[in-house]
């Protein structure tokens, strides 16, 4: 039997999940993601017929097609589709409503802020509100959904913004206050991440929450001489570097400057900067960025935070 195109593939499976949840209920809408300068996602969105908010479940075509070509049978991969969809239909979901960007009223509570690479997104960076430090771009985002593994999120476009009638200063603002209070930052010697989520959650909160005023935190010592700074969504935890007051909280803690490692979103490599050797962090930077997925990919470089003037700075030279 002759495999389907990719083309082909994907109007067969849009046509036949519709079919399969009913023609006069359901439309497939084609609709491309960008998620970098480089990277577009292709999905398809199974639009309610008259539908003018709410989540909208979707499927990406490309994950569904690689097994298709690696030998899984159409039908199973359309069943597989189905669940996915059925699932997102049926099961209770806390996820904002599209409806949410029309007014600063509705959204104000669901901005958050999420760190991506400036030098990976900079034309997309033009349709959006964001603050660059160095190569990270801090970017206005909203909070559609949260779990207990991670969150989702979209990007606030320009557009949307200038409906609102705020500045963007005001706006970054209002979300970093958000992100810090939604997701409080941890910070670790960086071995304790080693030893799993078990281990992690037998550690007293008193030496894990080090922004909590009410909590006499006291810092655990580091035999590597490197701390790890992270949310419990780990797809963000990188964001904890930029909360207000946090990199000065860290430095008082250990009594020095800091150098910051950020090769993945996902967290921050803190280490004192009287210590340790920005040239060999930098390097270890790049490794660890060649085996990250493109979308988890921060910045290869260092950054140096200053007590003096409590300032956040990257190296461009070593």
């Amino acid at each position: 039997m002759v495999k389907l195109n990719y083309e082909e593939f994907k109007e067969f499976c849009a046509k036949n999940v519709v079919k399969a949840l009913g023609e006069e209920k359901y439309d497939a809408v084609p609709r491309p993601i960008r998620q970098t300068d480089e990277i577009v996602i292709d999905s398809v969105q199974i639009m309610e017929k008259g539908m003018t908010g709410g989540p909208i479940p979707s499927f990406r075509v490309e994950p569904f097609y690689s097994d298709y070509c690696n030998g899984k049978a159409l039908g199973e991969v359309l069943r597989e589709i189905l669940k996915s969809i059925e699932r997102f239909l049926t099961q209770p979901l806390d996820v904002a409503d599209v409806s949410i960007f029309d007014a600063f009223d509705k959204a104000k509570k669901n901005l958050i802020i999420r760190p991506i690479s400036y030098t990976d997104n900079e034309i997309l960076l033009n349709e959006h509100i964001y603050k660059r430090i160095g190569d990270i771009a801090v970017v206005l985002y909203m909070l559609m959904h949260q779990s207990d593994t991670g969150i989702g999120s979209a990007k606030v476009p320009r557009g949307t913004v200038e409906k609102w009638g705020l500045s963007d200063d005001f706006l970054m603002q209002v979300a970093l206050e958000n992100t810090a209070h939604l997701f409080p930052p941890f910070i670790l010697p960086l071995e304790k991440s080693f030893l799993g989520v078990e281990s992690f959650s037998r550690i007293p909160i008193q030496n894990r929450y080090f922004m909590k005023p009410m909590l006499r935190f006291k810092l655990l010592p580091s035999m590597l001489n490197t701390y790890i700074m992270f949310i419990d969504k780990s797809v963000n935890g990188a964001s904890s570097v930029f909360y207000p007051g946090a990199l000065e909280r860290v430095a008082s803690l250990l009594n020095d400057d800091l150098y910051l490692s950020l090769p993945c979103i996902c967290e921050a490599l803190i280490h004192h900067a009287s210590q340790s050797d920005p040239d060999e962090l930098h390097h270890s930077a790049k490794r660890v960025m060649e085996g990250l997925d493109p979308l988890e990919r921060l910045s290869p470089f260092i950054y140096h935070y200053s007590r003096s003037d409590q300032k956040l700075r990257m190296l461009e030279a070593y």
